[in-house]
Order: C-alpha cells, then sequence, then structure tokens
C-alpha cells in the first residue's frame, strides 16, 4: 500500500468512528417514551423474529433509530425476546464516504462494488469493521435497554488484533448488558475469501430459558444445533442472508429442519434486498418440532418474502420440557411416523415396520 493509500485509509477510519461513536447513538434514544417488555416467565416467553430490509444509514444514530422502531414494533406485539437477520450491520456501509456511488455503478454484487471502487471486498471489510462493529454493540445494547428486552440483533463483521474478520451475533439482555457473541463456524461460498471462522457453540442463559444462536450456514449442518439441544438450549435463533430460492427448498433446510432433530422451538430472521445485486429474500419463521403445538410445525411466517416484517408467538417453555422428556433421544417419532410409513408406499402402516423394511433392505442389498 503507497503512502498516499495509507494517509485515505486512515482518514476514513477516522471518519468512520466519527460517524459511529457510540455518545450519538445513546443520545438518539435517550429520551424516547418506550414501550416495556413484560419479563418473561420459566413457563413462558413471546419471541419475534425480525425481517429487516437492508437501506443505507447515514452514522450510527441514524441506525440506532431504525433498529429501535423495529424492536419497538415487536414489543407493542408483547415481545420479549427478539432477532434480528445475519447482516443486520450492513445499513452501516453506508457510513462509507461513495458508497452509493459505486452500489448503482456495481454490476457484481458487493464484491463487484469493491472492485469497481480499486479495492478488494476484503480490504473494504477490513477498513470498515471497527466503526460498524463498534456501532452495531452499542446500538443492541441501546436498544434492549430502552425497551427491556433480550435482544440478538443480527450479526456484525468484526476484526480482530491480527487482521482476521468474523461474522459475529450479539445477544443483550433487558437492562444492556452484553451476554455474550457467537461467531459463525461455516462459511457460505461468498464468504470464503475473507471470513475466518469461530469454533465455539456458545449458550445464552436468559435465566428462564437457554438460547442458541448459530449464523445462518451454521444450520445447515445438524451436528451445529444437536450440540446446542445436548447443552440444554430450548430456543435456537437462525439469522440468515439467503438468496431467493422457492419456499419448498426452504422448508429443507435450516431451522425448521434442525428443531425435528433437536426438539427447541426456532426463530428465523431474515435480511432481504435487492441492493448490490444480492437478491436476500424471506419468509421469517418462528417454528416447533412437529408433535409439539397444535398450531403445526411453522407457528408464525411473514406474509411476504420482500418486504420489512415483524411476527410474534408466544412459545409454550413447559410444553416443550414435557414433549422432550417424552421423545427418544435421537429422533421425533412424530416426524418419523409421518415421514417413514410414506417413504415405503404403504408397504408399512408404522414406523417400526418402515424401520424393518429398511433393515431388510439394507441385508438384501
Amino acid at each position: 500500500m503507497s503512502l498516499q493509500d495509507r494517509v485515505l485509509a486512515a482518514a476514513v477510519s477516522r471518519l468512520l468512528a466519527y460517524r459511529a461513536r457510540r455518545g450519538n447513538i445513546e443520545r438518539a434514544l435517550r429520551g424516547k417514551i418506550s414501550p416495556r417488555a413484560a419479563p418473561p416467565t420459566r413457563d413462558a416467553i413471546a419471541v419475534a423474529a425480525v425481517q429487516m430490509q437492508f437501506a443505507f444509514v447515514n452514522d450510527g444514530a441514524q441506525y440506532a433509530e431504525r433498529i429501535y422502531a423495529l424492536a419497538k414494533q415487536a414489543v407493542e406485539q408483547d415481545a420479549q425476546l427478539v432477532a434480528f437477520p445475519e447482516y443486520a450491520w450492513t445499513p452501516l456501509i453506508g457510513m462509507l464516504p461513495g458508497i452509493r456511488d459505486l452500489e448503482k455503478q456495481s454490476r457484481g454484487g458487493l464484491k463487484g462494488a469493491a472492485n469497481a471502487g480499486g479495492a478488494s471486498l476484503r480490504d473494504i471489510l477490513l477498513l470498515i469493521a471497527p466503526a460498524v462493529s463498534s456501532a452495531f454493540v452499542a446500538t443492541g445494547s441501546a436498544v434492549a435497554k430502552a425497551l427491556g428486552i433480550y435482544l440478538m440483533n443480527g450479526s456484525t463483521i468484526a476484526r480482530d488484533a491480527a487482521g482476521n474478520l468474523f461474522n459475529v451475533a450479539h445477544f443483550f439482555a433487558p437492562d444492556g448488558a452484553h451476554l455474550g457473541a457467537q461467531k459463525k463456524m461455516h462459511a457460505f461460498t461468498t464468504e470464503r475469501e475473507w471470513l475466518t471462522l469461530g469454533s465455539e457453540l456458545q449458550i445464552f442463559d436468559l435465566s428462564v430459558t437457554r438460547v442458541a444462536a448459530p449464523v445462518c450456514m451454521d444450520f445447515t449442518y445438524w451436528e451445529t444445533t444437536r450440540v446446542a439441544w445436548q447443552q440444554g438450549a430450548e430456543i435456537l435463533i437462525n439469522p440468515s442472508a439467503d438468496e431467493s430460492a422457492p419456499y419448498e427448498y426452504l422448508q429443507a433446510r435450516g431451522v425448521r429442519t434442525r428443531v425435528q432433530e433437536a426438539p427447541c422451538y426456532g426463530i428465523l430472521a431474515n435480511m432481504v434486498t435487492d441492493l448490490f445485486g444480492l437478491g436476500w429474500r424471506g419468509p421469517s419463521l418462528i417454528v416447533a418440532p412437529l408433535g409439539l403445538d397444535a398450531r403445526g410445525s411453522i407457528l408464525a411466517r411473514t406474509p411476504s418474502t420482500d418486504r420489512a416484517e415483524i411476527v410474534v408467538a408466544e412459545l409454550d417453555l413447559k410444553c416443550l420440557r414435557e414433549f422432550r422428556a417424552q421423545q427418544h433421544w435421537d429422533f421425533n417419532r412424530v416426524l418419523l411416523n409421518e415421514i417413514l410409513p410414506r417413504a415405503y408406499q404403504g408397504r408399512a402402516r408404522t414406523m417400526e415396520q418402515a424401520i424393518v423394511l429398511a433393515m431388510n433392505d439394507a441385508d438384501s442389498g
């Protein structure tokens, strides 16, 4: 990097730090007349999935007001735990000078926009990560405290001292305390050139329940949520930023599938946008294992796939604990009773008969 480039990068970094400063974020929310969430009980908690639309903001204060407005809508529907999507930080890229012009010129997504500006995507993320992460964490704490909610405010990029970049979800308590963070552990294809992976699954103790928040691609692998369940998680939060796909495909992956293998409630919160040609879509969902709830597996679903929306559902934790106590440790009997006999096309009327047929087929093969 030339001296001129280093000087320019330093100047931009100082500008971003100024736009992201914590004091402005806190002042933006101070004095608002906020609804306060009722504390959850050990037997029940109302949760919200926020389907958030990516739109540029100018600074951290404007970002905080946007996150606050969405979380406030959830609290007005009685939510006590609110979950935002993966890449909820992306509006903060608007703090970067010239980014709107680059987006208009871009033909190759976010990577193409970076290249059009004469830098790699990794270079851009390294430059903006400190200010973005600072504003993101300050916003999460301030919003959780203002509304008295448990808040998983999605994920942000973060940079460590060695220059590694992470995709990190953060969790906050109703008093604004930072409960911890979850680094993404499995990279999507477009992240592989810049993302350093986390290696630990965090379980967040909310006193009335335990929650895990693996990030997007982490839900593609069943081991992630099985480990969370075995460590006592009762709610799985899936912050996501998914490309547009048929709904039938979405049903076959992610948290709706994982809660069948690891009997927990699930929350899927999606980021939606067409900026930078990303094509991120919903729907966002609140789900349960088959056989647990009379409402079925999908407890709530956003009507649209491409707009900012919020869905709320009350989760019966007492019922979940009773359901889990009745389940075989290795599978959901209701799910297998529905699927296995159908797979054998009338040859089996029960799961047990289907298992015997499967074993016979394997032996004969």
